[in-house]
C-alpha cells in the first residue's frame, strides 16, 4: 500500500487572477494545517498574479507548497500538472477567484481520517461580491449513498441534476488513477465527474456548505465560444461510448439519460449563444440520435427525447423564430 506524504493536497490553477487570488489563499491557509499539501499552478499569468502569489508565499512559510510556473495551456493542462505533483492521500481542487468556508477544512478532515469513502461531494453556494457566513461550530453531516438497498440507482438524483463541479468534491487519490483531464478543453468538470461515480460505491455526501463560488462576469458559463459547444459534444459522446460498452445494464442507461440530457440543453443554449439559433452540424445531429435512443423510456421527458431524435426540427423552429425577430425589429426601427 502506497504511503502518502499527506493527507490532502489542494490543487489551485491560476490565470491572470490578481483581483482574485490573494482572497482565495486567505480563505485556505487560514485553515489548514500540516497534513495539507498546496499546489499551485501558473499557467503562464501575464497580469501581477504571479507576483502576488510569491509575495504572499513568502509571508507563509509553514505551509507546504508546491508552486510551480508554465507557459499558458489552458485549465486542464493545468490540473494535470497539478495532479501529477499532488501527493496527497485525497484531492480537492480549488479555483483561483473562489473562496471556502472557514468551516471546510475542519469538517472535511475528520472524515477522510475516518478513511471510509473514496469520493465526498457537498454543498456550494454562490456569491458576487460579498461572500456567505459560515455557521459557527458546525460538525460534518455525513449521508452514506445508499447503494445497499438500491444499487446504483441512488445515484439517479445526481446525475438527472448533472451538476459536475470538480470544486465541490473530493477524491481518493488511488479512485482517479490515471485518469487526467482533455488537454485544450474547458468544460473539463462534465468530461471528468461523472465517470467517478461509476468506479466505486464508496461515496458520501457532507450536507454542509464548504465552497463558495464566486459569480463572475469573466467566467466561462458568460463567455461562451464556438469551441464550448464542441466541448459539450465530446462529453456527450465518453457517456454514449460508456453506455454502448455497458450495453446489458439497464441503470447504467437511466443514469446516462441524465447526463446526455444536461448535455444536450448545454450544447442548445451554446448554439444559440454564437449563432442566434439552435444550429447543430451533422457529427451533433448524429449523436444527438443516438443520445435520444438511450433517453427513451428513461424518464426523460418525451418532448426532449423528440427535440434530440429530430434536431433539424429544433433548428428550422429556432431559425424562423430569429427570423421573425429580426423582421419585427427592422419594421420597428423603420417605423420611428
Amino acid at each position: 500500500m502506497k504511503n502518502y506524504s499527506h493527507l490532502l493536497s489542494v490543487i489551485i490553477p491560476f490565470y491572470n487572477d490578481e483581483r482574485y487570488i490573494i482572497d482565495c489563499l486567505k480563505s485556505l491557509f487560514c485553515q489548514i494545517d500540516q497534513d495539507v499539501q498546496v499546489v499551485l499552478v501558473d499557467d503562464g499569468s501575464g497580469d501581477n498574479s504571479n507576483h502576488l502569489v510569491a509575495g504572499f508565499l513568502s509571508a507563509n512559510p509553514d505551509i507546504q507548497v508546491k508552486f510551480t510556473h508554465q507557459h499558458n495551456q489552458g485549465i486542464s493542462i493545468a490540473r494535470n500538472v497539478g495532479l501529477q505533483q499532488a501527493t496527497g492521500k485525497f484531492i480537492v481542487f480549488l479555483d483561483a477567484d473562489d473562496l471556502l468556508s472557514k468551516n471546510y477544512y475542519g469538517v472535511i478532515k475528520p472524515v477522510l481520517n475516518a478513511d471510509e469513502d473514496d469520493l465526498i461531494d457537498f454543498n456550494y453556494q454562490r456569491f458576487t461580491d460579498t461572500p456567505p457566513e459560515a455557521a459557527i461550530d458546525e460538525i460534518a453531516h455525513r449521508v452514506p449513498y445508499d447503494f445497499a438497498s438500491g444499487g446504483l440507482a441512488c445515484l439517479r438524483p445526481l446525475f438527472k441534476r448533472s451538476m459536475w463541479h470538480l470544486w465541490n468534491r473530493v477524491y481518493r487519490r488511488t479512485l482517479l488513477g490515471e485518469d487526467s483531464f482533455e488537454p485544450g478543453r474547458r468544460y473539463e468538470d462534465v468530461i471528468f465527474a461523472p465517470f467517478q461515480y461509476l468506479k466505486t460505491q464508496k461515496i458520501a455526501h457532507l450536507n454542509n456548505s464548504l465552497y463558495y463560488y464566486r459569480d463572475n462576469a469573466f467566467g466561462i458559463t458568460r463567455n461562451i465560444k464556438k469551441s464550448d459547444i464542441d466541448d459539450m459534444h465530446f462529453a456527450m459522446n465518453k457517456m454514449i461510448a460508456y453506455v454502448q460498452a455497458h450495453s446489458n445494464d439497464p441503470l447504467i442507461r437511466q443514469l446516462a439519460a441524465g447526463m446526455l440530457l444536461n448535455c444536450f440543453n448545454e450544447i442548445k443554449n451554446m448554439t444559440k449563444a454564437v449563432y442566434g439559433f439552435y444550429r447543430y452540424d451533422l457529427a451533433i445531429k448524429r449523436d444527438l440520435k443516438i443520445a435520444a435512443r438511450i433517453c427513451q423510456g428513461s424518464g426523460i421527458p418525451a418532448k426532449k427525447v423528440m427535440q434530440m431524435r429530430f434536431p433539424e426540427v429544433d433548428t428550422c423552429l429556432s431559425a424562423l423564430r430569429l427570423a421573425f425577430k429580426k423582421t419585427k425589429r427592422a419594421q420597428a426601427t423603420s417605423s420611428r
